[in-house]
């Protein structure tokens, strides 16, 4: 017999999905974009201005809701370690995206749900089955297909070049964020959780660009390159944290992360618009596994319980 809270859990964990669908194509975005803006500026610079928008953002939404409420001592390293986990992923972002191209560095992205799933086991205990794990390892290996797919040399030999290695150590760092996220939140609303997290972020990253910050000549920095860090602000940051806050209280690590195999495609389509040729056959066999093996976890995960917040 159903009772009466399972439509309220159901629908719970759909919105939870569809928040992930979204927060998904929100990131994509940002590889076209942030390769063609990372020149212009630092990317500790670049992603503190992101940080600082977006954060104002959240403070706004905060106002409006009368939710203001300064942190306990006890909370400001939670708030630290994750920040610090977001500052390395978007630094490192940046900084592979000047030495490689967005479809690599959105491949290199998709690695996230294999690291995902062991953090959350070694945080969580969070287990998988062991058909989630052949799709983990199948979505890897469309991901370094899209990788190596002009060059199958290079993949036999493992041949990272360094952007790829850069993005790569960001990701790892980033594959903690879901399961840190379910081990540490006490119940806040997520605009203010999001807020303190982003603020702790920006004030690391303008302390450690203080030298870029202050030798940055800001009336040459082109009109495009402001309106592409504010759309990565409002966007890709504050709405996608959201979404991934949000599935992230409500869904076991594993299955959260492993939306983040449709962004091959996602990128793919959008440089593609943006007039970049297509790939080759390899690297498009890669993009139509990495898809494949997102909706084949979702179906296995929808039995999972993820564990009480």
């Amino acid at each position: 017999m159903t009772t009466a809270a399972a439509p309220a859990d159901t629908g719970e964990t759909g919105r939870a999905h569809v928040a992930m669908l979204g927060f998904v194509f929100l990131v994509s975005t940002s590889f076209p974009l942030g390769h063609a803006i990372t020149g212009a500026l630092d990317p500790a610079v670049l992603t503190a201005l992101r940080f600082c928008i977006a954060a104002a953002i959240f403070a706004a939404i905060v106002t409006v809701k009368r939710q203001w409420a300064l942190p306990k001592l006890s909370r400001l390293p939670v708030y630290l370690l994750i920040a610090l986990l977001l500052d390395i992923f978007f630094v490192t972002m940046f900084e592979a995206l000047r030495l490689t191209s967005a479809l690599n560095a959105g491949a290199v992205f998709t690695l996230l749900p294999a690291f995902t799933a062991l953090a959350g086991l070694a945080l969580l205990g969070q287990r998988i089955s062991r058909r989630q794990v052949v799709c983990l390892g199948v979505g890897a290996a469309g991901a370094l297909l899209v990788l190596f797919g002009d060059d199958l040399s290079r993949l036999a030999r493992l041949e990272f070049g360094p952007g790829e290695r850069i993005y790569l150590f960001g990701v790892a760092a980033y594959a903690f964020y879901a399961p840190l996220m379910r081990l540490f939140n006490r119940g806040e609303p997520l605009e203010i959780f999001n807020f303190w997290i982003l603020t702790a972020g920006a004030v690391m990253l303008l302390v450690y660009g203080r030298a870029e910050l202050a030798a940055t000549e800001w009336a040459a920095v082109p009109l495009p390159v402001l309106a592409g860090i504010a759309y990565l602000a409002v966007f890709p940051t504050a709405t996608s944290f959201f979404c991934a806050t949000y599935a992230s209280l409500r869904l076991p690590a594993g299955p959260v992360m492993a939306y983040t195999y449709l962004l091959p495609s996602f990128v793919l389509l959008e440089t593609v618009m943006m007039g970049a040729p297509w790939p080759g056959a390899w690297t498009l066999a890669g993009v139509a596994v990495t898809a494949a093996a997102t909706f084949v976890l979702q179906r296995d995960g929808r039995n999972a319980k993820p564990r009480a917040a």
